[in-house]
């Protein structure tokens, strides 16, 4: 009875592998890229998180909620790239492939060491309240650009990051947009 039973098992186990049952889906599909943390900022986006669930529990007091966002909070960030109401907004590429062009582009020359970091000084000029802002008339996409280091950045009307870099005219290419 044992040698049967040990006999299914390993029958069953043989269709699991052959069939691909019970593997898990791979998940370094580009537009889940994001969803990946550096190990080296964990710890960081842990004490943020953990900082601004106190600031809204003791801001709230007697108020009733109406809906936190300090649960979305997201990873680490420079004093001065938080905007007015200290909240902080990452923005992302469309897809990881679109990131990695536009780093081997743009964010070599600008001195980043790898496409992440550039990714993530785009976010901060889009949250830096000192930037310049419109929006593109043609297409409505919003145009970001800090005249102090004369970095530029477009976010499309979906709020995906679309390009980043120093613009040879400085001030006059952000005024001609």
């Amino acid at each position: 009875m044992r040698y049967r039973i040990f006999c299914l098992l390993t029958i069953v186990a043989v269709i699991f592998t052959m069939t691909g049952c019970g593997r898990t889906k791979d998940t370094k599909d580009e537009s889940l890229y994001d969803l990946i943390i550096e190990d080296s900022s964990s710890s960081d986006v842990v004490e943020k998180t953990i900082e601004s669930i106190a600031q809204v529990e003791s801001s709230a007091g007697s108020e009733t909620e109406k809906g936190s966002s300090a649960v979305e909070t997201e990873a680490s960030v420079s004093e001065e790239s938080i905007s007015d109401n200290n909240e902080y907004t990452e923005y992302w590429f469309r897809t990881k492939k679109q990131r990695d062009q536009h780093y081997e582009k743009h964010g070599i020359e600008m001195g980043f060491a790898n496409a992440d970091e550039y990714r993530k000084a785009a976010s901060d000029v889009v949250n830096d309240p000192n930037a310049l802002h419109k929006t593109e008339k043609e297409d409505g996409d919003d145009v970001y650009y800090i005249e102090a280091t004369n970095e530029f950045v477009v976010v499309s009307k979906d709020g995906y990051l679309r390009t980043y870099f120093n613009p040879d005219k400085g001030k006059d290419y952000y005024d001609r947009q």
